[in-house]
């Protein structure tokens, strides 16, 4: 029998002494949270029964449009499209908008006539029930519309008639191309180069009014498009005023990212053969359970390059099923982390399939017997990437290096997004991209 568990997520303050320039700032929910369901200009979803959340563009770089990130041109905008599952076989009516952004997720003052060039206000009417399913439930498909301007946008989903009864909200970015942007992971210095991953670049800023270089830009650095430890509000080292160019290149590790590790994978495409990473399936009268090989501790370890992940996202598919988005099942997946030891606070599984957040769902415990931490979580078929993280409740910080390590080799893609209010502007544009893979 298939228990929903209410999702409470913890948001925390990243304040490990190997950072130095990537403050995450998580926020504490309780299920009072979903009670009055106050609205996050975040990545999350407002209620248990709804899974699966995906928003993507259908065209870029990559081959599998479920891994393209939601960052988009505003000239060769390729379409966004929403997709998640709502548990159950009774499908209900949502409605969605979109809100305008300034660089720090608060709500801008312009009003929709200005970025958008229809109503703003759509229903959800593409939906479909799944087929031949243990788990019923309802998927919702929707793509949005195009917008005016560059700039962050959030996009709301909540149900219809009712906005402040919401069930997901999602950041994307739409970019223009008037600023350009050159980059580079370079090498630290010290001991640091072994486990950080420093990106410098710069910025040409020729076809814009630019008065005041230092107040007028800001940039942000995503790691893996997450915005849980982005580096924000960059400022120039120097300004070339005669070149209209800004250089990021700094010595104190401003731009700098752990490098982390190549993530841990498993894949539950198949019911009846083992994917990677599998150990046992269990098909109960209504539900699967999946057991995963037991994972190690890889701090401290020597750095496996061999994996082939997605850096932290995860694809949706059925082996053998053409309408995967509808055939595919859900399951419950268990985790065995061996350790000898119990940590100083709580150990959560966490990646793209859990939004980023550490929920109470995905929280594994310590069987002394075992010596191991163990958990699940409800996932839908596909192939999945997932790391462990540390939680020292007593401190409240977090450590997502005392499980995983972290290696200057580590293949990681970085996305800078350049921010511009200039003369006249009434909110935050973005006037520049550049995506940057790196040791790839």
């Amino acid at each position: 029998m298939l228990k929903l568990l209410p999702l409470f997520f913890i948001v925390l303050s990243f304040t490990s002494n190997l950072i130095k320039a990537q403050p995450a700032k998580w926020e504490i929910v309780t299920s009072k949270d979903y009670e009055n369901k106050k609205i996050r200009y975040a990545d999350y979803v407002y209620d248990p029964n709804v899974r699966t959340v995906q928003l993507y563009s259908k065209g870029g770089s990559k081959s599998i449009p479920q891994l393209n990130s939601p960052i988009v041109s505003l000239n060769r905008q390729f379409p966004l499209v929403l997709e998640f599952d709502l548990f159950g076989d009774d499908a209900d009516y949502f409605e969605a908008e979109i809100v305008h952004c300034n660089k720090d997720w608060t709500p801008s003052e312009l009003q929709p006539i200005e970025f958008m060039s229809s109503y703003n206000s759509f229903k959800l009417n593409d939906f479909d029930f799944s087929m031949n399913t243990s788990v019923p439930y309802v998927h919702f498909m929707f793509e949005l519309p195009k917008v005016k301007m560059s700039g962050n946008y959030l996009l709301k989903v909540y149900h219809e008639g009712d906005k402040d009864d919401l069930i997901i909200t999602k950041r994307f970015v739409v970019y223009e191309n008037t600023a350009s942007v050159a980059s580079k992971m370079v090498e630290m210095k010290g001991s640091e180069r072994r486990y950080m991953q420093q990106i410098d670049f710069t910025v040409n800023y020729g076809g814009l009014t630019v008065v005041n270089p230092n107040k007028d830009f800001s940039v942000t650095i995503l790691q893996n498009n997450r915005w849980d430890n982005s580096i924000v509000n960059l400022q120039p080292r120097f300004v070339r005023g005669h070149e209209n160019v800004l250089d990021y290149s700094y010595y104190d590790g401003e731009n700098a990212f752990l490098g982390s590790n190549e993530f841990r994978v498993f894949e539950v495409s198949s019911i009846n053969t083992s994917g990677a990473s599998v150990s046992s399936t269990d098909i109960m009268k209504n539900f699967r359970k999946v057991r995963l090989r037991n994972d190690l501790v890889r701090n401290r370890k020597a750095f496996n390059q061999q994996q082939n992940d997605y850096n932290g996202g995860y694809v949706i598919g059925a082996f053998g099923k053409r309408d995967y988005w509808l055939e595919s099942d859900y399951m419950e997946v268990f985790f065995t982390l061996k350790s000898e030891k119990q940590y100083v606070g709580d150990v959560y599984a966490y990646g793209g399939f859990s939004q980023w957040q550490l929920n109470e769902e995905n929280k594994l415990v310590y069987d002394a017997g075992q010596k191991a931490y163990v958990g699940s979580a409800i996932v839908k078929q596909g192939r999945y990437d997932y790391m462990y993280t540390v939680v020292n409740t007593s401190n409240l910080t977090r450590d997502d290096v005392e499980i995983e390590g972290s290696f200057n080799l580590t293949k990681n893609e970085y996305e800078i997004l350049v921010y511009y209010r200039g003369p006249g502007d009434r909110a935050d544009r973005v006037v520049g991209y550049r995506l940057l893979k790196a040791n790839k």
